[in-house]
């Protein structure tokens, strides 16, 4: 049997093993199965069912029927010889059998399922969850991406229903460790054999006292191969101390607004203007090629029809630049005849040792250096902590624009547009943004990772870094997967994958950019709490109920003021009203005035043991109403403190970035700032986990 496994574990085409052979293979790693036969006669059948005693289950076995239930190919609790001939019989007579298997009819357990399944981005991934028949309609299912370690697989067993009922329940129970053990049994026969491409077990009884693996079914697959996994050459992109820029520099053309960008925002570099017209601009003299270049340029920018870009690339590659970033479209996203233009790119800058961001894009902006590639007009951006990574060619135009005009007292530190992603990918730009010391956080628009085992090791980096990692992923349903492979040729996966990489790696997941936005400039601007209870002061009760169900839907809680923290606010507040969590500040405000009520209350919190962090709303209606600033002294705890401005609109907007001038984050409204701060709270409190788990 060995050598016959070996020889179809090394099979090129994918193969179904059949029942008998998947539980010898997960046998041999210490698996517990329930025993079961191969036959092939009725004599084989009556002679292992006496081996096995009665009752038994039969089913047939094929390799090309995948579920045996589909086409009546299972039939339990035999109890004799003529009921055991009877079922040899129907299950021998189905079309493509190739034999019956028997088994033991086993005492039922708690059903679940264990599977494993090979996502085209990130790998092996193994699933548990509810098992049996109806699994597909319940879908009580978790996952969790290879390699996991312990802590991972066991919350990946947390994270299901059925995990209260092996847990206990009304008298039911499940053995946890025992499953937990199987996993990781699971977990290293696919590190040990990768040529496993699905593996389902179900059902899987367990019981209080062990388990037993009563159906497998396994799928081989040894064509894929390795990714070729590029690296080096980043550093260049965002900070070179030369630019060479092809295209026209007609009035309003891509080239000539990524130049009049580089003037603008003052690049601290030495700019080359490359085009066929020759002449000047700006000042600056247009040259004919790269060859007349007087140095090798540390960038290229491409902003040339799709057609032009393969011999402007291979020049480069010549004269020895190492870094293009191509703006021009019409590649891989397009058409098959684009895909091929793309393909010749990548394979001159492969020859040349070159490094790619694009096509497709608008590329790079670095505010410390003033180094753009974007073709839309960019006013100066706040130089800070945050960098952006996204996907979407445009992100360095409209959506840039539309950030930095919405948020202009908050700081970046570089942005990155990859385009179709033909040569650099997200990993590579995260681990150089994850060892900037400039960089403290970092957001990520994407719709695919085009290798996503690579993302993952680098994300786990973020971990010992601290650094936390916002990510808004797209293309989660079939009209967004399909629209990603047109937008930018990009796979979008299955996104029960991704959610789990975001449990696995404690990545923030968000489903918007001002999302993202919101979530990045909290983690930003104030310290990470360190617990999940928050005090909440709004100015009209309407407010307070709103913050209060938005913090148990969260998972906040909302513990009481301490007895000191009471007499401090009571001090401020009418006889007659209530002081609670959440507290309407309002009548404190008319009795005693803005900064009194404002200050006096936020001081009690911020210094009461009971609470990990605040939020505070306030308005903004003009020159008519008394603003509340918070004074700098606030900043001195180290304790995270929310605000939420409403009001009239332009006064919300001058008030709200005064706040984020001085390190407050501002949000829209009560709910939205409650919502951003459960993904904080989650996020921080996971965190302090994780580092336990790596023992940083």
């Amino acid at each position: 049997m060995g050598s016959e496994m070996g020889s179809k574990m090394g099979s090129k085409s994918p193969r179904l093993l059949m029942e008998h052979e998947s539980k010898n293979l997960l046998g041999s790693y210490g698996i517990f199965v329930n025993p079961t036969f191969f036959v092939k006669s009725e004599e084989e059948a009556i002679k292992a069912a006496k081996e096995l005693g009665y009752p038994v289950v039969l089913k047939v076995a094929s390799r090309k029927i995948s579920h045996k239930s589909d086409v009546g190919g299972v039939i339990l609790n035999i109890k004799d010889e003529n009921e055991l001939v009877n079922a040899f019989k129907k299950l021998s007579s189905i079309p493509e059998a190739e034999g019956v298997t028997i088994q033991k009819m086993l005492e039922r357990g708690i059903e679940v399922i264990v599977g494993v399944s090979y996502d085209e981005q990130f790998g092996h991934a193994i699933m548990f969850g509810a098992g049996g028949e109806l699994v597909e309609l319940y879908k009580d299912v978790s996952f969790c991406v290879l390699p996991a370690s312990d802590e991972e697989i066991r919350e990946m067993v947390e994270d299901v229903k059925v995990y209260k009922l092996l847990k206990g329940f009304r008298g039911i129970k499940g053995d946890v460790e025992s499953v937990v053990d199987l996993i990781k049994r699971i977990a290293k026969l696919v590190e040990e054999k990768p040529q496993i491409s699905e593996m389902d077990l179900n059902p899987v009884f367990v019981y209080e006292d062990g388990y037993s693996v009563v159906d497998a079914r396994i799928v081989l697959d040894s064509k894929r191969g390795d990714k070729e996994v590029r690296r080096g050459g980043i550093h260049k992109f965002f900070y070179p101390d030369s630019v060479a820029v092809f295209g026209s520099y007609k009035m309003g053309k891509a080239a000539f607004v990524i130049l009049y960008n580089l003037v603008n925002l003052k690049f601290k570099g030495r700019i080359y203007p490359v085009s066929l017209q020759g002449d000047e601009i700006f000042g600056i003299r247009i040259y004919r090629s790269v060859d007349e270049l007087p140095e090798i340029p540390d960038v290229a920018v491409v902003a040339t029809p799709a057609s032009l870009v393969p011999e402007i690339i291979l020049k480069c590659g010549k004269r020895g630049v190492k870094n293009a970033v191509i703006i021009s479209s019409g590649f891989r996203e397009e058409s098959e005849e684009g895909a091929k233009l793309e393909d010749q790119i990548l394979e001159v800058a492969k020859k040349y040792g070159m490094r790619i961001i694009g096509p497709n894009t608008t590329g790079i902006m670095n505010p410390e250096t003033g180094f753009t590639s974007s073709f839309a007009i960019l006013e100066e951006i706040k130089e800070g902590g945050i960098g952006i990574i996204a996907q979407t060619g445009l992100f360095l135009g409209i959506l840039m624009n539309h950030i930095a005009s919405s948020h202009p007292s908050v700081g970046f530190s570089k942005i990155a547009g990859l385009g179709n992603k033909c040569d650099v990918q997200d990993h590579e730009i995260l681990e150089f943004m994850l060892e900037d010391k400039k960089t403290k956080v970092v957001g990520i628009y994407a719709e695919g990772f085009k290798d996503g085992k690579e993302f993952v090791r680098v994300a786990r980096k973020a971990l010992s870094l601290k650094k936390p990692l916002v990510v808004f992923k797209s293309g989660i349903t079939d009209f967004g997967k399909k629209m990603a492979l047109s937008h930018s040729a990009s796979l979008a996966g299955d996104d029960r994958i991704f959610n789990a990489i975001c449990r696995q790696l404690n990545l923030i997941r968000v489903f918007s950019y001002e999302e993202m936005l919101e979530v990045l400039k909290g983690v930003y601007l104030q310290p990470l709490p360190k617990g999940n209870r928050v005090a909440i002061l709004h100015y009209v009760g309407s407010g307070c109920v709103q913050g209060a169900d938005e913090a148990y839907l969260g998972g906040l809680s909302l513990p009481e003021f301490s007895t000191e923290s009471l007499e401090r606010i009571r001090a401020v507040t009418p006889e007659w009203h209530r002081v609670g969590n959440p507290f309407d500040i309002w009548p404190s405000i008319e009795f005693f005035g803005v900064d009194a009520a404002y200050n006096t209350s936020i001081q009690a919190v911020l210094e009461d043991d009971n609470f990990d962090c605040v939020v505070v709303g306030t308005w903004a209606v003009g020159k008519m109403y008394p603003h509340y600033k918070p004074p700098e002294m606030i900043k001195s705890y180290d304790k995270p403190i929310y605000f939420f401005i409403e009001g009239e609109r332009n006064a919300v907007f001058e008030l709200k970035n005064e706040y984020e001038r001085h390190g407050f984050p501002v949000f829209p409204d009560i709910v939205t700032t409650i919502r951003i701060l459960s993904k904080i709270v989650k996020y921080s409190n996971k965190l302090e986990k994780k580092l336990e788990e790596l023992k940083i």
